[in-house]
């Protein structure tokens, strides 16, 4: 019986214990019907992801030729008719890629035309001004021989009346001023021919000379590589690359680089929304989608100040160009790269997953267990990532937080 009473005195406070214990570990299930997670003091950097791609920061550039975009050619776009594939390792000298000749050939041929019509007028004027001037000779010599005449009536008429005199005198004069303007008009009439035929010889040369730029235009519409390297197409007003079928404008006429992997940089656009918080010199951690298992640091080199439009965006975006610290063997350009740019430093501050945060009504909050009650605490958040948010005020560390909504708030 004794026995009996003493189980009965400790086993009654055992079970209470047992219950207690019970029901402070389910306590977060209990009160709120959900998971909990105890806010923790951390670091959290606050970055900007982007996409971009891999490239040499040098690289040799491979354009349209010089004498493809002279604009006296008026050839203001050219079409690829065929390109190598973007990677290909080339040698110096190797075909890179064939331009269209059609449009030089129109060009040229009419061209052609107007020199065939330009050595016409040109024979033509010659011929006239041969003419012409041949006549204005002839002129001079009958004018001439008019004041011979004139002066002859003019030594007779000293045995005339002096009426006859004066007729004589007033003849002579008369005919020196024909003989004058003869010999000013033929000045003036050689000296307009021989400018018209001039201008009709520079024409005839410049066509000479503009048929032999098409002509060569023509024959450079084979693109080779200037030295070894890996060929990277350029890219067109979109951002998307140069391939088959593609126009090149003499405004815009890079066709591919060959790239110089010494120093590797990322090239990629940061949306309008985001570019305010971005500066040179940030610190940025780099991964490659082609090299899972490697992460690279580099800084912000250049954040472009004019933004534009580009594929795969709808809004505008600004160039940004990433150096890398160091470069390596594995690193080829033109490979996928997600840059985190991290442009601020939360240090020990309170941490919650986002999964925490909520909104209520314009409010972000968090639902605190606190008392065995839950409560729907307002709060402050300064920046998330990685499935994580700064909480700038309205937590403290330790305090426990419901990662779903109770159910009267469903």
């Amino acid at each position: 019986m004794k026995k009996n009473k003493k189980l009965i005195f400790w086993g009654i406070p055992a079970i209470v214990l047992l219950i207690i214990a019970i029901v402070g570990v389910f306590d977060d299930d209990l009160i709120g019907g959900g998971h909990t997670y105890q806010v923790k003091i951390g670091n959290l950097d606050a970055v900007v992801e982007s996409v971009g791609e891999v490239k040499g920061e040098k690289a040799t550039e491979i354009n349209l030729p010089d004498v493809i975009c002279d604009r006296e050619l008026r050839i203001w776009q050219v079409k690829i008719v065929d390109m190598v594939e973007e990677g290909k390792i080339v040698k110096k000298g190797d075909y890179i890629a064939q331009l269209d000749q059609t449009n030089l050939s129109n060009q040229m041929r009419d061209r052609m035309q107007e020199k065939e019509k330009a050595d016409a007028d040109l024979k033509n004027a010659r011929i006239d001004s041969t003419v012409r001037l041949t006549q204005r000779r002839e002129e001079i010599t009958n004018a001439l021989l008019d004041l011979e005449y004139g002066k002859i009536d003019l030594e007779q008429s000293k045995y005339e009346s002096a009426a006859y005199q004066r007729k004589a005198q007033m003849t002579y004069q008369k005919g020196e001023i024909q003989l004058e303007k003869k010999r000013r008009d033929y000045l003036l009439e050689r000296n307009r021919l021989k400018m018209n035929v001039q201008r009709l010889e520079e024409r005839v040369e410049w066509l000479n000379d503009l048929i032999g730029r098409y002509q060569q235009a023509m024959r450079s519409t084979r693109i080779t590589t200037p030295q070894d390297g890996i060929v990277m197409p350029g890219t067109n007003w979109d951002g998307s690359k140069y391939s088959k079928d593609d126009e090149i404008s003499i405004w815009r006429p890079l066709i591919a680089t060959l790239p110089d992997m010494s120093t590797v940089i990322s090239e990629t656009y940061v949306k309008e929304i985001d570019i305010s918080k971005i500066a040179v010199g940030d610190s940025v951690s780099i991964t490659i989608d082609a090299l899972p298992d490697n992460v690279y640091s580099g800084k912000v080199n250049y954040v472009a100040s004019i933004g534009e439009d580009h594929q795969g965006f709808d809004m505008k975006v600004f160039r940004v160009i990433v150096r890398f610290d160091s470069s390596d063997s594995d690193l080829k350009p033109g490979m996928t790269c997600t840059n985190n740019i991290v442009f601020d430093h939360y240090r020990n501050q309170p941490l919650i997953p986002t999964e925490a945060l909520f909104r209520d009504s314009l409010k972000q909050v968090v639902y605190l267990k606190r008392g065995g009650q839950v409560i729907a605490q307002p709060v402050e958040i300064g920046v998330e990532n990685q499935g994580m948010a700064v909480v700038l005020k309205g937590l403290k560390e330790g305090d426990r937080v419901m990662l779903t909504p109770p159910e009267d708030k469903l």
